[in-house]
């Protein structure tokens, strides 16, 4: 290769870089903003010499614009000689946007998916036409996420308030302290005759939690017609680190075609950076006012054993999605819900219950594509490009829900209910998921302390072709108690049986809802 007596020495020094706090727009792009760094283009010292950094002989100096991490590729000028500062290109590591995008519509979607409670559990009483009495409508406290078939009553409120607290620890199975992501390569470079870029991985470790403190209010506007509007408040908090980044370029001096050409890549413009263990971190969190929920639901069958209902779910964006405090679109839910009730055995009253809904939601920036702008910048006339802030963001498509719940509630009297119940959510159907999938490119480790070198594969995660779909499984076990009078408190934990997009283990909910 062009100057490899020189090149050899170069490939072993390597340019520091620092961790960068940064101050982000919004809690969507934390992300992304901890892959942005400044980066000092420097004199290289080796054992074998200093060289400085030329554009077309004059030496240079500075420091790169706060820009994404990158993969810069050489060029070629004045026939075979090399221009040290890079050409003005530049190619994104590790596909962080497509990461920032699918991570931005799971959360999206953990919000239009999150079961609250049932906003007409608790005490149900209804007027008996033959006696003008106040009676129980069953034994038992009514289920908590499953929607609740029976309506409250003509002229009757309930009003409840939950608190969930999710904390996601996993994405595709795995886990959210680590995340590989892959820069596959292979995007040419200006000298004649060298291969493309070499891949490229950077390690990711993110926290990523929201909780909802949910109120709602239910009104019985017939004995079988019933109207709830639930209102949450919302926390996000994102916090993410970028760092050890690894260009696979190897030496160049192999006769191998994997055995890619170093010189045609770098981390840091002139200064031939292979690796870099510090990129950048970010955090941000905030609070504010979630999605509007309406609930319509109507009873279509009443029997001594067994209500059925059909009902609508209406979530209009009034939370900031920004902040992913909302969805940031209008989703609309048909549902159908049924209600079993046993005779008392032994003081015991079983109710199973069941529902199934399909929602359907528009287009919100959370399903888009979050992407940087390329900019340029200039250092002894030579125009410099990169990609960094402000970022830009697409809309799309929410993937479509279908959901559904199956459970029982065990009545033990007429003041203590133990609930259990398994939830589906199958992602997908109709409008796609963008996801992630784990895949691989070859490359050359390089020649530096710590790396033997030598052929691997360079493996992370990058974006899947199209959209797809999944399904999210989940078992919930709780315990609902009267307090006093019509005063019910709920007690439940959630967890999840499956790895599919973002998971959080175990969430607890708790509640209070009372019936007037």
């Amino acid at each position: 290769m062009f100057h490899r007596s020189r090149t050899l020495i170069v490939v072993l020094a390597f340019t520091c870089t620092y961790a960068l706090a940064q101050s982000v727009p919004n809690v969507s792009q934390v992300l992304m903003w901890s892959t942005l760094t400044t980066r000092p283009i420097v004199p290289v010292t080796t054992p074998g010499g200093t060289f400085t950094p030329t554009v077309n002989g004059t030496p240079v100096s500075g420091t790169l614009p706060l820009s994404l991490l990158s993969v810069y590729t050489e060029k070629a000028v004045n026939g075979f000689s090399l221009d040290i500062i890079n050409a003005p290109n530049n190619y994104s590591v590790a596909n962080a946007s497509a990461l920032s995008s699918a991570l931005s519509t799971n959360i999206a979607l953990a919000l239009s998916v999150t079961p609250v409670e049932s906003p007409t559990s608790g005490v149900i009483l209804k007027t008996d036409p033959a006696t003008g009495a106040a009676l129980p409508v069953s034994s038992t406290l009514g289920p908590i996420f499953t929607k609740r078939a029976e309506t409250i009553g003509k002229g009757k409120f309930y009003i409840g308030f939950t608190h969930q607290d999710y904390h996601f620890t996993s994405f595709n199975g795995q886990s959210l302290n680590g995340l590989s992501v892959l820069y596959a390569g292979g995007d040419q470079s200006g000298i004649p005759g060298a291969n493309g870029t070499a891949p490229a991985t950077i390690n990711l470790g993110m926290d990523v939690r929201l909780s909802q403190d949910v109120t709602f209010l239910t009104y019985g506007v017939t004995n079988r017609f019933d109207v709830s509007v639930g209102l949450p408040a919302v926390h996000s908090s994102v916090a993410s680190r970028a760092y050890n980044g690894i260009i696979y370029s190897g030496t160049g001096l192999g006769t191998s075609a994997a055995d890619k050409c170093w010189c045609v890549n770098t981390f840091t413009p002139g200064s031939f950076a292979l690796t870099a263990l510090s990129i950048g971190q970010s955090s941000m969190s905030k609070s504010g006012f979630g999605d509007l929920v309406v609930r319509l639901k109507g009873s279509v069958i009443e029997r001594p054993h067994f209500v059925v209902a059909a009902g609508l779910d209406l979530r209009f964006p009034t939370g900031d999605e920004t902040n992913y405090l909302g969805t940031g679109t209008t989703s609309i839910k048909p549902f159908v819900a049924v209600s079993l009730f046993s005779k008392p055995v032994k003081g015991l009253v079983l109710a199973p219950h069941m529902e199934a809904g399909w929602q359907y939601s528009g287009k919100s920036t959370l399903a888009g594509t979050l992407q940087g702008s390329t900019q340029s910048f200039t250092l002894a006339g030579a125009a410099i490009s990169y990609v960094g802030a402000p970022f830009t963001t697409t809309k799309g498509y929410l993937p479509s829900v279908f959901s559904w719940a199956l459970g029982t509630e065990i009545g033990l009297n007429k003041r203590n209910t133990v609930l259990v119940d398994f939830l589906g959510n199958q992602i997908g159907w109709g409008h796609g998921v963008q996801t992630l999938v784990t895949a691989s490119a070859p490359g050359v480790l390089p020649a530096a302390p710590g790396f033997n070198g030598g052929t691997v594969n360079a493996t992370g995660l990058a974006a899947a072709t199209g959209r797809s779909s999944y399904g999210q499984y989940s078992g919930a076990f709780g315990y609902k108690f009267r307090v006093a009078g019509d005063l019910v408190a709920t007690v439940q934990v959630l967890t999840r049986f499956d790895h599919n997009g973002l998971r959080a283990d175990l969430t607890p909910l708790y509640g209070l809802g009372y019936s007037f």
